[in-house]
């Protein structure tokens, strides 16, 4: 389904991304794994036509999307759940999810559904009109995961979404995600979490300073010693 292939991204005449190669099947979760500061929001910025690429391939669907703008991706079936969630916080928790909805082509994927999403997330459903800003951690990860899953992506791309909670908001957050990935939802995972990100992957990555290092099925990369003490300081 996604196919990059050697892709190099610059910041300036610095070198962000150097070579990055990877494959995500249809029906898949793959995690990209690695320290702040690694890559891997570079690489996600990349992936939806957000940083522009110096040189290497994205092929989404068999098709060619290295220069697609951002604008066009969302179309094509890329979902993003960004870091830090970015909520409209003064919003209620049902207009949050309607603009999932905003592009003509996800609404037509979608045909305007956001019921499946209260049936996935009830709390969702049962405070649709509560304003999103006083929702929990956990919950508001609800929000923004469901208003990615409104536009019924190809899919899903989840950046660092553990990034900056309390550890019992993570295993709130990461049951959700499995709820998710349950359902069959092609999904990427960009976290410094190891051992939850890998727990539910098919496939793993480990990029440190823009390259991937390492790759392997979810169980490999959990047994790695090198995964944990060169790449992850024994995290």
């Amino acid at each position: 389904m996604l196919k990059v292939q050697d892709l190099v991204v610059h910041y300036g005449e610095a070198s962000a991304l150097r070579g990055v190669s990877l494959h995500v099947e249809r029906g898949q979760t793959v995690s990209l794994i690695g320290s702040n500061g690694a890559g891997k929001s570079t690489l996600v910025k990349a992936l939806l036509g957000m940083q522009p690429v110096t040189s290497g391939s994205i092929s989404f669907l068999g098709d060619d999307i290295t220069a697609a703008s951002a604008t066009e991706r969302p179309r094509l079936g890329i979902a993003l759940v960004p870091e830090g969630r970015r909520l409209f916080k003064e919003m209620t928790v049902l207009d949050n999810l309607k603009l999932g909805l905003h592009d003509k082509a996800a609404k037509a994927r979608s045909g305007g559904d956001i019921d499946f999403v209260f049936d996935m997330f009830p709390v969702l459903g049962k405070r649709r009109k509560q304003i999103a800003g006083t929702m929990s951690g956990g919950e508001q990860q609800m929000v923004a995961l469901g208003r990615a899953l409104v536009s019924k992506p190809e899919l899903l791309i989840l950046d660092e979404p553990s990034l900056g909670l309390a550890p019992i908001v993570v295993e709130e957050v990461f049951a959700t995600i499995r709820r998710v990935t349950a359902e069959g939802m092609t999904v990427l995972l960009a976290e410094q979490n190891m051992q939850q990100a890998l727990s539910l992957s098919a496939y793993g990555y480990v990029i440190a300073d823009g390259a991937v290092v390492l790759s392997g099925t979810g169980d490999e990369l959990l047994a790695s010693e090198s995964v944990r003490e060169a790449y992850l300081g024994g995290a």
